[in-house]
């Protein structure tokens, strides 16, 4: 479940911008009576024109990176070498996501927290990665010489690259 916390984290904070984005359009459909609508002194200070002008950039901005963040949430599942790119955007899309409600605020926080989560977990695919480097041993001349594949550092003997690992790259 850790291992895919940061794509869990993402998707249901772009589903949750989305639906957001779903409600602000609802509301925007149905003309509710002024006793019951929320805005109805942002509506009256704003005329009908530019409240219904308002409503339709918030319903766009709500709808548009909700799915935006989703996509980029999937990216990140099926390319996770590249996690440290779609955590960036996810965090700047979900960012962006509060100009359309934010879905409810909570799935910009999710968003942004799986963002952060993808990023961090780029960093530690990338040590994984150099840990995993097996040592190269190159032949000259019928003389073995050991190689760090890691730092490209030459030792004579298989014991001095031993040691350079353990010091070196095991911490």
């Amino acid at each position: 479940m850790r291992r895919y916390a940061h794509f869990i984290l993402s998707m249901s904070g772009g589903v949750l911008i989305l639906v957001g984005g779903i409600v602000s359009l609802i509301w925007l459909l149905i003309d509710f009576p002024p006793t019951f609508d929320p805005l109805f002194e942002l509506r009256e200070n704003l005329g009908k024109e530019e409240f219904r002008l308002f409503q339709i950039r918030y319903t766009v901005a709500g709808i548009s990176t909700g799915v935006a963040v989703i996509m980029t949430s999937y990216m990140l599942r099926i390319a996770p070498h590249e996690s440290k790119r779609w955590g960036i955007m996810i965090i700047a899309l979900s960012a962006m996501s509060i100009l359309g409600m934010g879905g409810f605020v909570i799935g910009m926080a999710l968003g942004i927290a799986g963002g952060v989560l993808a990023v961090k977990r780029s960093r530690e695919l990338v040590t994984e990665t150099e840990e995993k480097k097996p040592a190269q041993i190159i032949m000259e001349d019928e003389n073995m010489i050991f190689k760090c594949s890691s730092c490209n550092i030459i030792f004579k003997s298989n014991e001095e690259l031993k040691n350079h690992v353990i010091r070196s790259h095991m911490r």
